[in-house]
C-alpha cells in the first residue's frame, strides 16, 4: 500500500466529495463536544483539501499522513498548514491538541485491529484533557454488499481507472477485508497512454468493536451515527461516525 501512484490522481478521483459539508460536518460535531477553534491534528489528511478548510474555519491544523507523496500535493495548497509525515499507528505527540479528526474511511484503512488500537492509543495521548476525536468509518455493511469483488472503471477526460476489488471474509480473528487493485491510463500529448499502478486494502470493524477499542484506549463519551446525517445507524448503512473524548 504506497499511495505513490494513488497520489498523483487523488484530486481528480475524489472530485465527488464535497469537501465544504465535510468540513462544516466535522467543525459541528467539535463544536458541540466543546472543541471550537485550539490545536487540530488531521489524520491521514491525504492531499490535505480538508485540513485547508478546518484551517480556514480557525482551527491551528497539523495534518499528516504517511504518504511523502500525498503531503507533496498537499502542500502546494496552504503555507498555514503544518504538515506532517508521520504513521498514525506511531504518533509522537503528548497532550497537544484539542481536536483529532480521522476523516475518509481512513481508519479502515489500516491493516488490523491491532494498528487500529494503536492508533486509538496515540490518540489519545496525543489529546489535552478533555479533547475530543471524530472519525468516520465504512461499515462491514459496505465492504461486503457494495465494494464486494466489484469492479469499476472511470474516465475523468484524459485518465482512465480500472478499479477491481476482492473481498476476504476468512475466518482470522480480523474483519472482512477489500483489497482494492488500480490501474490508471493518462493520455499523453502524442495520444499514447502512460500506464500506473497501485493498490490499497480496507478491513471493516464492527461499530460495536469500534467503541470497544476506544474505550479500551481510555475514551469516554463515545456517540456511533449514521454518516452523513448523525441519524441512528442502520443495518444498511454504509458509513458511520464515531466521536468521544478524553
Amino acid at each position: 500500500m504506497s499511495y505513490a501512484d494513488f497520489a498523483l490522481f487523488y484530486d481528480r478521483l475524489t472530485e465527488n466529495i464535497d469537501y465544504e459539508a465535510l468540513a462544516e460536518m466535522y467543525a459541528g460535531l467539535l463544536y458541540r463536544h466543546g472543541a471550537k477553534d485550539g490545536e487540530l491534528l488531521d489524520l491521514a489528511c491525504g492531499t490535505g483539501s480538508l485540513a485547508v478548510l478546518l484551517a480556514e474555519r480557525g482551527f491551528d491544523v497539523t495534518a499528516a499522513d504517511i504518504s511523502k507523496e500525498m503531503l507533496t500535493v498537499a502542500a502546494a495548497k496552504s503555507s498555514e498548514v503544518k504538515w506532517l509525515c508521520a504513521d498514525m499507528t506511531d504518533l509522537p505527540f503528548e497532550g497537544q491538541f484539542d481536536a483529532v479528526v480521522c476523516a475518509l474511511d481512513s481508519i479502515n484503512h489500516l491493516p488490523d485491529l491491532s494498528a487500529v488500537q494503536q492508533t486509538f492509543d496515540g490518540v489519545y495521548r496525543s489529546l489535552k484533557s478533555g479533547g475530543v476525536f471524530a472519525a468516520d468509518l465504512n461499515t462491514p455493511y459496505k465492504h461486503r454488499e457494495v465494494l464486494g469483488n466489484n469492479a469499476y472503471t472511470f474516465d475523468y477526460e484524459g485518465l482512465y481507472c480500472g478499479w477491481q476489488n476482492e473481498l476476504d471474509e476468512s475466518d482470522s480473528g480480523q474483519p472482512c477485508r477489500v483489497d482494492m487493485f488500480l490501474d490508471f491510463f493518462e493520455e499523453n500529448e502524442n495520444g499514447s497512454y502512460t500506464r500506473y499502478s497501485d493498490s490499497l486494502s480496507e478491513i471493516a470493524p464492527e461499530p460495536e468493536l469500534i467503541v470497544e477499542m476506544l474505550e479500551k484506549s481510555g475514551f469516554s463519551e463515545i456517540e456511533v451515527s449514521e454518516y452523513p446525517t448523525g441519524g441512528k445507524l442502520t443495518d444498511t448503512g454504509e458509513k458511520f461516525t464515531v466521536i468521544a473524548k478524553k
